[in-house]
């Protein structure tokens, strides 16, 4: 079999991985640009395996001609950017990596957390001005007692709520499918509304799929429900939250804190830099040296189990 990276920092250990399975690697070639659409699509049909990233669209179409098996990995562990039509499935498989990145996007989910809970961005400016705490705006908070809420119960979710209790912190999720938590339950996590989350949170984390039932979950209305002194973070994709509303809120708001890690195309003009309880992150939340790593290993044991399943 042949497998296409479009990394050019494809690590040898998955290479050799790989190769020890009898699939010959071509990499990109070091600092040539992604590709994408038509370039993309005569990848797809030239090779048998194609490592993707979520910047690579796979639209229906791009597999009008495919006649032979395909597997897609996707260094992710959404594949929303990935649209095999039905009449292609019994050709195309998919391989994702689930576990690599969950306790990675904790850390910073956390990280985005601390930051606004404790007022860092202000507290480094007035440092900077040589000012005192006196002069600071911002209240900090304590994470200790307060209450936890996260949108989602899958596998970074689940790593969100157990770093909460670490915390001490109340936890409440919510979730289209609470009967199969009973682990979390089990634990402490209560389970209730979306509403009522939102209404009752300190915090709120969302880390959910996007999907169509969860498209704009996160409304205008929903948004209004948020208390004034929550901070709201999100690790997941733009379209599952208003994020005019967020960034509208945090700006008439300066109790609010907003943390967001994105794809950040198309936002960048409605939140500045002099917002201190604003951080946005371009999509970096799971991509530090060691998770892709991990992340690049379990993508290709997937691709690995995939290819056995199609011989």
């Amino acid at each position: 079999m042949k497998a296409y990276t479009i990394f050019d920092d494809f690590p040898q250990q998955s290479i050799d991985l790989l190769r020890s399975h009898g699939i010959d690697v071509t990499i990109l070639p070091h600092g040539e640009e992604r590709p994408t659409g038509h370039k993309l699509q005569s990848l797809l049909h030239e090779y048998d395996i194609l490592f993707i990233s979520t910047a690579q669209k796979m639209p229906e179409e791009m597999f009008d001609n495919i006649s032979s098996p395909k597997i897609i990995a996707t260094a992710s562990s959404g594949v929303d950017h990935i649209h095999v039509p039905e009449a292609k499935r019994h050709l195309v498989s998919v391989a994702n990596a689930t576990h690599a990145n969950r306790r990675t996007v904790t850390e910073h989910t956390f990280g985005l957390i601390l930051t606004l809970r404790k007022q860092l961005l202000e507290g480094r400016l007035t440092a900077a001005a040589g000012n005192s705490k006196k002069t600071m705006k911002g209240k900090l908070h304590d994470l200790y007692g307060s209450t936890m809420g996260v949108i989602g119960a899958g596998g970074i979710a689940s790593t969100v709520l157990r770093m909460a209790q670490c915390f001490g912190m109340r936890c409440l999720c919510w979730t289209f499918n609470p009967d199969k938590h009973d682990d979390l339950k089990a634990d402490g996590v209560v389970f209730t509304d979306i509403d009522t989350l939102l209404k009752e949170s300190d915090v709120v984390s969302v880390n959910i799929p996007m999907s169509e039932s969860t498209r704009q979950l996160i409304d205008a209305h929903r948004v209004s429900l948020l208390k004034d002194s929550a901070v709201f973070i999100t690790t997941s994709r733009a379209e599952i939250t208003d994020c005019a509303a967020l960034f509208d809120k945090a700006a008439h708001c300066p109790t609010f804190g907003l943390g967001m890690d994105m794809d950040v195309k198309g936002i960048e003009t409605l939140w500045s830099l002099e917002m201190n309880n604003v951080i946005v992150t371009p999509h970096i939340a799971g991509g530090t040296v060691e998770s892709r790593i991990r992340l690049f290993n379990e993508c290709c044991e997937n691709a690995i189990r995939c290819a056995g399943a199609k011989d």
